[in-house]
């Protein structure tokens, strides 16, 4: 369980320092010393965990370390809320001048706050790790490095499942891209990729969600297959996940031509949607080995694909990507009324009033209105 926290944690700093984050806050080398001593830790986590059972010495330790990890994951969330408004300033820009200046925004005296305080918690959690870090080598735990993959886990983990109750502003979205799915196979011979791109909290999986569940999609549609992609784009693991979720059932571990054999059975003939969420992978030789697989199906089969970067989408797609706006201000007071006073919110104004200044630093960001 520790190891699984601490991994989540370690893959989102190190997200946000890849993305430069880091540099443009002044805080890098915070971030990048905590990342290294989370990886320090992370090395001897799988040992700890097997020994804690028999030591109770271990399990202190473990414990220690859970309590210091939950105070850095509000930093990091606290971190990626501050990113993503960061995000949208640059996609929102016009000109290069302006994503310049909106991007290193942060630096402007006004923003200081935001640095200071995150760099002083920042360093009171750096300090109580290393101590811990330091307090392992008394128990001689075994590291384990070489051979082993350090896989990012995200934290979330998507279905096809909405409840469209508590979606606003996307009506217009789902009905161009469902129109889509269904005239196509009226002109379309080959397989054709749906890329739906936005920053992150968007809502790009929730328009997913509303696009798989439509009806006239159920009725379009002979199979539908929803996956939960991530960072993971591993090609086999991508076949087995599509295999379990258009047959309901546990697929076996099985070499990769089988697999490939048995996921070309399920398809051909037969005219499918898959949806591919959250996809990262930018290696175009990877989707090439995963579309030739499932490029049997009859003539308008389609994959929808959600992603943050439009590189993704370039590669992938077959058509023009669907970029996803922001909710107007009216979709997000209702989204954040919905959420937060369960739509009362006229019992309480004063209450009220705050939510919808709230709603307006989050600036249409369906992701923030969680927070």
């Amino acid at each position: 369980m520790a190891e699984a926290v601490v991994t989540v944690m370690l893959g989102n700093l190190n997200s946000l320092i890849q993305k430069r984050f880091g540099l443009v806050w002044g805080l890098n080398k915070e971030m990048e010393k905590l990342s290294s001593i989370l990886s320090t830790i992370c090395a001897v986590l799988e040992d700890a965990e097997e020994r804690q059972l028999r030591e109770r010495a271990i399990k202190n330790w473990l414990q220690k370390l859970k309590d210091v990890a939950g105070e850095l994951d509000d930093i990091l969330d606290e971190c990626l809320m501050e990113a993503s408004l960061l995000e949208y300033k640059r996609q929102s820009s016009r000109s290069t001048q302006k994503v310049r200046a909106s991007f290193f925004s942060c630096f402007n005296p006004k923003n200081t706050p935001f640095r200071f305080r995150i760099a002083k918690r920042m360093q009171d959690v750096s300090d109580r790790l290393d101590a811990i870090a330091n307090e392992r080598m008394k128990f001689h735990l075994r590291e384990v490095v070489q051979g082993r993959h350090l896989q990012v886990i995200d934290k979330r983990q998507t279905g096809s499942i909405v409840d469209e109750k508590h979606v606003y502003g996307r009506e217009e979205d789902k009905d161009k891209i469902v129109e889509f799915l269904v005239d196509n196979s009226r002109s379309s011979k080959d397989l054709s990729v749906y890329p739906i791109v936005g920053m992150g909290g968007m809502g790009k999986t929730t328009l997913a969600q509303l696009v798989y569940n439509d009806e006239r999609v159920r009725r379009h549609f002979e199979i539908k297959i929803w996956v939960c992609v991530s960072e993971d784009f591993d090609v086999k693991r991508l076949i087995k996940a599509i295999i379990e979720s258009a047959s309901g059932n546990a697929c076996d571990a099985l070499d990769m031509d089988p697999l490939q054999k048995r996921l070309q059975k399920m398809l051909e003939r037969k005219k499918f949607l898959i949806v591919l969420d959250d996809v990262w992978n930018e290696d175009q030789e990877q989707w090439e080995g995963l579309r030739n697989v499932v490029a049997c199906g009859l003539n308008g089969s389609s994959i929808v694909v959600t992603t943050r970067l439009k590189k993704v989408a370039l590669i992938m797609g077959t058509i023009p990507m669907h970029q996803l706006s922001v909710l107007s201000e009216d979709d997000c007071w209702s989204l954040f009324n919905q959420r937060a006073f369960g739509n009362e919110s006229e019992e309480r104004p004063n209450l009220a009033k705050i939510g919808k200044e709230s709603v307006k630093k989050c600036k249409g960001i369906h992701w923030l209105q969680r927070l």
